[in-house]
């Protein structure tokens, strides 16, 4: 990028490329179309060649601009996510430790979480955000939050994970299904049947994990729906929608008419994890993590001691 070409510069090229327009992308940009024609030819005359051509009364991107908005997209965006970070990193430093969690997590871990504080005098005060697993990696990401819990995969190079919680994946079974009182689901047991999944808007990578698991096994899942939390699940198992894939965590949840049964071969689990970025391993963030991973040692130790069976209800 040239010395002279500003960021608000590759903004006008970017939304000119978005609306092909350039009267749509003035009023986008709450500029004047010869404001913004100045600003584009101004671009074009520092990179060297067109980026765009007249076609039918709008612009289109030519093969260079099509490389070329490639790449700025990453600058800006870069840009754009180091100002926030550099905000949010001089409102850490004299304010509380800011994480986030996702909603989707076990209600013993979310337990755990309600009540973390420091304990030595002089430590920030705790403050803690409910999300969705994306808007908390994104907050994690851009700085918002010095760190997040959720689960694995992120599918994110900056942000690094450790892990806390292995959790087995059970399906909610209701008392008038065929499967009820097995002592086990085999994947093949799923073949078909309607099932409520694991949000893939929510867990993205942890979808994709589940889906490959059955498709290498060449099952064919019939998902009728990925509420955004395990509790809202059960709840449409309760009412005969069908049979809810979750975590072990939820097993503990006691309601009349369901069991929670787990897959028989225990390959295909839940990883419960802390995500910080790589880039801010502070002192602060360290002492968040090691509190965090005391504070679930328990839980730990209670998984490997436990056997999971079939939980049986009164009907």
């Amino acid at each position: 990028m040239q010395d002279d070409v500003t960021i608000h510069d590759l903004k006008c090229v970017i939304v000119v490329a978005q609306e092909g327009s350039l009267s749509r992308a003035a009023t986008r940009l709450h500029m004047t179309q010869p404001a913004l024609g100045r600003r584009i030819h101004h671009v074009e005359a520092e990179v060297g060649v067109r980026l765009f051509y007249i076609w039918y009364g709008g612009l289109r991107l030519t093969e260079s601009g099509k490389v070329f908005i490639e790449e700025i997209l990453k600058s800006v965006d870069n840009w754009e996510r180091g100002a926030e970070r550099a905000r949010n990193v001089a409102r850490h430093q004299h304010g509380p430790f800011q994480f986030a969690y996702s909603s989707f997590l076990s209600p013993e871990l979310l337990a755990v979480i309600s009540n973390l504080h420091f304990d030595r005098p002089g430590d920030p005060v705790i403050k803690r955000t409910s999300l969705d697993t994306m808007g908390m990696i994104r907050g994690v990401l851009e700085g918002q939050y010095q760190a997040g819990i959720g689960y694995m995969p992120n599918g994110y190079s900056e942000l690094e994970a450790r892990e806390l919680l292995d959790e087995d994946i059970m399906l909610c079974i209701p008392a008038q299904h065929r499967l009820f009182r097995f002592p086990a689901i085999a994947p093949q047991d799923l073949e078909k049947e309607p099932l409520i999944a694991v949000s893939e808007h929510a867990l993205p990578e942890v979808y994709k994990e589940i889906i490959s698991y059955f498709e290498v096994l060449r099952i064919d899942l019939n998902i009728i729906a990925q509420p955004f939390t395990f509790y809202e699940a059960i709840h449409m198992v309760v009412d005969g929608k069908g049979l809810a894939m979750v975590s072990s965590g939820w097993s503990q949840l006691t309601k009349k008419g369901i069991a929670f049964l787990p897959l028989a071969d225990k390959l295909l689990t839940l990883k419960a994890g802390v995500f910080v970025r790589r880039d801010n391993r502070t002192a602060i963030v360290n002492d968040f993590q090691n509190l965090l991973w005391t504070r679930t040692e328990k839980l730990r130790n209670d998984r490997q001691k436990l056997t999971l069976n079939a939980r049986y209800p009164s009907v």
